[in-house]
C-alpha cells in the first residue's frame, strides 16, 4: 500500500475515533432529565412570608403597648438619666414582663442614645425603624447580628412630643427556613457496559489511524532514519568534587528586578529596558508625622519656639499643681485638621524624683482605662526629650469653683437646689462607674478618687458633668502608694478617715461630694479654720453638733440626704454611690437644662470666644 493511501486511511480513522469519543463524552455530562437546576417551591416560600409578616405585626403591636407604659412616659417626663433608666428596666416589676420577652431595649431620645439596656449592643442596625417610626408611629424589620436572626421594632413615644422619642424592642427568632426546592425527575441513565464499549471502539480507531499516519511519513535523509536538528555538546565526565566550568550564557537583555535600587515614595523614570532608574524632582525624604515637613526655614524656626512641645502647640497656661503644670494646647493635622486638648506636663525639676514620675504614669495609665460620659478621659501620654506628659480632652466649661464664684458675685446667692443635685447625681455616676471598675482578669480595681472637689468637678456649656484629676487616686494594683499616716487631697472635702491618714475606701468619696453638696446649696465650706492645719484639724474630727445643725436648718430633701452621707461613722453613711444617687433622682428633673442655661448666662460669651 503506498504511503499516501496510508495516510488517507489514517486520517479517516483518526477522525471518526475523535467523532466517537465526543459522542460518549456528551452522552456521559449530558444533564438528566429538565435540568438539574433547583427551584423554590412557591407555595412554601409563600408561608415564609406571611408567618414574618405575622410576627412582625405582633411585635409591632407589641412595642405600641410597651411605649404607653404610663411609669417610662413618667420617667422621661421628669428627665430621669439614662442610668437610672436601666436601673428602672432592670428592677421595677412593671417593665418584667418586656425584661423577659426581648434581649435589648433602647431608648433615644432625639439625636441622642438615652439608655441601652440588654446584652446585645444593637449598634446603628435600629437607625431605619427609628427614623421610619418616628414617620409613622410603629415600624420593624429583621436584622442579623452577631450572626444572629432577630426581629427589630421602633415606636415613638407619647411624652416629650417635641424631641421624638422612640421605644426600640430587639426579639430573637429563629432563622428563616432554607427554601424547598422541586427536582425534575432524573433521565432513565445510559448502562455502564454501553459506555465502555464506545470508549473502546473509539481507543481503538484512533490508535489505529495514528499508527497508520506515521508509517505513511517520508523519511528526512533518504535512507528511512529522521534527522536530528542541531548538535550535541560533549562533556568529558569528570572526578567527584572537581569544578565544572561553567557553560557560556547569552547576555540578558532583561535587568532583573532586584539590580533596580528600591525607591520609597518617589517616582522613577528610565529611558530603556535595561537602564538605572533617575529620580523625579518630586523625590523627598517621607516622615512618619501627620503634620508636612516644614522647609528648613521654618523647621529651624520652629524648633526655636518654646510653645512647641513635641507635635503639640502650647496656646495658654491654666495653671499648675504640686507636680505638673497645665496648659491648652492644639495639636495639628493633615489638610488643615486641628484640635484642642488639655496637656499635663510633669514639671522639669520632677524629672529625675522616681516617685514623681511613678506617680505621673499611674496617673495617665489609671485614668486612660476610665472611660466614662462623665469623666475627663486621656487620649495620649508620653515624654518630650525628658519631660513626661499627657492630654486630657478639652471641656468647655469651668470647675464648680469658677461657677460658683461668678454665680453669687452677679446674684448673692448659692445655686438652685435643683442645679445642685443635678452636679451631685451626674458626679454620683461616675464615682459608681470608677468605683465597680475591674481589671481584664475579672479582679476589682478598688478605685478611690480621694480628691472629690468643687475644683475638680467641671460643667460645660451644655451642662454636661465630668469628674477629673485622678492625681491621687488610690487602686489596688497602683505602683505608688501612699505612706502609712501620710494626708493627700482638699483638706476641705476629707473624709475624716482620709484626713487622719488612715485606709479609705468608696464611701469616703462620697462623704467628699456631700461636702461639695453643702457647698453648692450653702455656698460655704462646712469646715472653716484659720489655717491648712487647722482645717485638715477639722477634717480629721469631722462635722460637730453644730455643723449637723446647720444641715438640718436646710429645705428637704437637703437635711435628710447630707445628714446621713456626712456620718462620722462609714457604716452609717450612703454604703454605695448607687444608692445615694437614688435619694436625688427624684429631685433633678430638668437639672441638666437648667445647668446649660446657667452656663450660658455666665459665660456663655467667652467659652464661645475659647471656641473659636
Amino acid at each position: 500500500m503506498s504511503s499516501s493511501k496510508k495516510r488517507s486511511i489514517g486520517a479517516v480513522l483518526t477522525l471518526a475515533g475523535a467523532a466517537i469519543a465526543a459522542f460518549a463524552f456528551r452522552v456521559d455530562v449530558r444533564p438528566r432529565g429538565d435540568g438539574d437546576k433547583a427551584r423554590v417551591d412557591p407555595a412554601a416560600a409563600q408561608d415564609s412570608s406571611n408567618k414574618e409578616a405575622a410576627d412582625r405585626k405582633a411585635l409591632e403591636d407589641r412595642a405600641l403597648v410597651a411605649a404607653g407604659t404610663k411609669p417610662l412616659n413618667a420617667a422621661l417626663e421628669n428627665n430621669v438619666d439614662g442610668p437610672t433608666l436601666v436601673d428602672l428596666f432592670d428592677s421595677e416589676d412593671w417593665w418584667k414582663a418586656y425584661r423577659e420577652e426581648f434581649v435589648a431595649t433602647r431608648v433615644i431620645v432625639g439625636a441622642e442614645l438615652l439608655a441601652a439596656h440588654g446584652k446585645i449592643d444593637i449598634g446603628s442596625s435600629d437607625s431605619a425603624v427609628v427614623k421610619e417610626a418616628r414617620r409613622q408611629k410603629v415600624s420593624s424589620a429583621p436584622v442579623t447580628i452577631g450572626g444572629q436572626t432577630f426581629l427589630i421594632a421602633a415606636a415613638r413615644l407619647p411624652s416629650l412630643a417635641d424631641r421624638e422619642p422612640v421605644l426600640v424592642l430587639l426579639k430573637k427568632i429563629d432563622p428563616p427556613p432554607v427554601a424547598v426546592v422541586v427536582r425534575p425527575p432524573a433521565a432513565p441513565a445510559r448502562s455502564q457496559n454501553q459506555g465502555i464499549a464506545f470508549w473502546v471502539g473509539a481507543g481503538f480507531l484512533c490508535l489505529a489511524g495514528i499508527s497508520l499516519l506515521l508509517s505513511g511519513r517520508k523519511p528526512a535523509n533518504g535512507n528511512g532514519n529522521a534527522a536530528v536538528a542541531g548538535s550535541i555538546i560533549r562533556e568529558d565526565t569528570l572526578r567527584f568534587g572537581t569544578p565544572s566550568k561553567p557553560q557560556p550564557r547569552a547576555e540578558s537583555k532583561v535587568l532583573r528586578a532586584a539590580s533596580i535600587p528600591r525607591v520609597t515614595g518617589v517616582a522613577a523614570r528610565g529611558t530603556g529596558v535595561g537602564q538605572a532608574p533617575t529620580l523625579t524632582a518630586a523625590a523627598r525624604p517621607t516622615t512618619s508625622s501627620a503634620r508636612p515637613s516644614p522647609q528648613p526655614a521654618a523647621a529651624e524656626a520652629e524648633a526655636d519656639d518654646p510653645n512647641i512641645f513635641g507635635r503639640y502647640k502650647l496656646i495658654d497656661r491654666l495653671g499648675e499643681g504640686g507636680m505638673s503644670e497645665i496648659y491648652t494646647a492644639v495639636a495639628y493635622g493633615v489638610e488643615g485638621f486641628s484640635r484642642t486638648f488639655v496637656l499635663k506636663r510633669l514639671k522639669p525639676e520632677l524629672a529625675r524624683d522616681k516617685e514623681a514620675v511613678a506617680q505621673f504614669i499611674d496617673e495617665a495609665r489609671m485614668q486612660a482605662t476610665l472611660v466614662h460620659s462623665n469623666i475627663v478621659p486621656v487620649f495620649d501620654f508620653g515624654m518630650v526629650g525628658q519631660e513626661y506628659f499627657m492630654t486630657q480632652e478639652y471641656i468647655l466649661g469651668r470647675d464648680l469653683v469658677r461657677l460658683m464664684s461668678r454665680y453669687y458675685d452677679q446674684t448673692k446667692r448659692a445655686l438652685e437646689p435643683r442645679v445642685a443635685y443635678y452636679i451631685a447625681h451626674e458626679t454620683l455616676a461616675a464615682l459608681s462607674y470608677a468605683h465597680g471598675k475591674h481589671e481584664r482578669d475579672g479582679e476589682h480595681m478598688g478605685i478611690v478618687h480621694r480628691d472629690v472637689s468643687a475644683a475638680n468637678i467641671m460643667v460645660s456649656l451644655q451642662g454636661e458633668v465630668k469628674l477629673f484629676d485622678f492625681g491621687i487616686v488610690k487602686a489596688n494594683r497602683r505602683v505608688t502608694r501612699t505612706q502609712v499616716g501620710m494626708v493627700k487631697g482638699n483638706a476641705n472635702f476629707m473624709s475624716p478617715e482620709q484626713a487622719r491618714g488612715h485606709n479609705v475606701d468608696a464611701r469616703s468619696d462620697l462623704f467628699s461630694l456631700a461636702l461639695v453638696l453643702y457647698y453648692c446649696l450653702t455656698n460655704e465650706l462646712l469646715y472653716d479654720g484659720a489655717n491648712d492645719l487647722d482645717v485638715l484639724y477639722r477634717a480629721a474630727t469631722g462635722p460637730t453638733q453644730a455643723d449637723y445643725e446647720k444641715l438640718r436648718q436646710l429645705p428637704e430633701p437637703a437635711a435628710q440626704i447630707l445628714e446621713k452621707a456626712l456620718a462620722f461613722d462609714p457604716d452609717e453613711r450612703f454604703q454605695s454611690s448607687n444608692e445615694f444617687a437614688s435619694m436625688l433622682a427624684a429631685h433633678i428633673g430638668g437639672g441638666k437644662s437648667d445647668a446649660s442655661n446657667l452656663m450660658q448666662l455666665l459665660f456663655g460669651d467667652e467659652l464661645r470666644k475659647e471656641a473659636a
